[in-house]
């Protein structure tokens, strides 16, 4: 959801953008996500950028900072698009990436050949970022644990059209968050919304949900995704046995994150923005099967 375009910024956010990029020639707004700031692509006298945009007051703005950090962070080989410069000006928080021309969506369903690159870009992170570059983001922890509060909070007071409520309470107390921890970035949103395919191949975007974990917790984040876009549990857990952090992974926590990653989903698709429910309904479908696959 993009709240504000190129010209609702500062004066002085658009002079620092250009004394980096040159003169803007042309701003299209582009989709935001559900972050209400600005997404533009500026076509600048030296080359196109993606600038991302918000208020310092914004309660998103730490993602963003957080992004930022994790940008100049990144070393060469990562597949993601470079982020060239940033800022904090006239109270807002911007971040300017190198422009990915999209050619066209990003597709997860099975047969889809961006399966194989999305595999591969989730072994090329479990390669090249650990250890952590990006040393101070939080613990995996602190990301599951915001999902793991409106878990519970579902499982205190299950509404009676919760299914599979003892395979869930079952999967919760398993989970471990010290089975969490260990010495890798990870970006812990893998999602299609966050891959683009562009001249170079697929690209993965937006950190700001970045931590630091153990190296399989990418793998199961990724698991419900490919779920979600057709794939049976067994069939999106054989793509993670390609992997080799997957064989580290313990059973229980593996099991307990699925839990708390759907119930979480459960969660917003009955309290959450009326706009966002029914995805979030399909997303806890998905992830209840998982869980499922996982205890039956």
């Amino acid at each position: 959801m993009t709240g504000y375009g190129w010209d609702d910024l500062p004066g002085e956010v658009r002079d620092a953008v250009e004394v980096e990029c040159g003169t803007i020639q042309h701003a299209t707004s582009l989709p935001g996500g559900l972050t209400a700031g600005v997404a533009v692509r500026l076509d600048a006298t030296r080359g196109p950028v993606f600038l991302k945009a918000l208020p310092a007051a914004s309660p998103s703005a730490p993602l963003y900072l957080r992004e930022q950090h994790v940008g100049v962070a990144l070393p060469e080989g990562v597949p993601a698009p470079r982020m060239l410069w940033s800022g904090h000006t006239a109270g807002w928080v911007w971040l300017a990436f190198e422009h990915v021309e999209v050619r066209r969506p990003v597709v997860l369903s099975p047969g889809s050949p961006d399966v194989a690159d999305v595999v591969d870009i989730v072994r090329v992170l479990g390669e090249l970022l650990v250890p952590n570059p990006a040393a101070e983001v939080p613990p995996v922890a602190d990301n599951v644990m915001f999902l793991t509060r409106r878990a519970d909070a579902l499982l205190a007071d299950p509404p009676s059209d919760l299914a599979s409520l003892p395979a869930y309470r079952a999967a919760r107390a398993g989970l471990d968050m010290d089975a969490l921890a260990g010495d890798t970035l990870l970006h812990a949103d893998f999602h299609e919304g966050n891959l683009l395919a562009g001249p170079a191949g697929v690209r993965l975007i937006d950190w700001g949900l970045a931590c630091q974990g153990a190296a399989w917790v990418e793998i199961a984040l990724l698991i419900p995704r490919l779920i979600l876009a057709g794939h049976t549990p067994e069939q999106a857990e054989v793509l993670a046995d390609q992997l080799p952090a997957w064989k580290a992974a313990p059973e229980v926590a593996v099991t307990g994150l699925a839990a708390v990653w759907s119930l979480f989903r459960e969660f917003v698709a009955r309290n959450g923005p009326e706009r966002i429910r029914a995805s979030r309904a399909r997303a806890a479908e998905a992830g209840r099967a998982w869980v499922e696959y996982r205890t039956s």
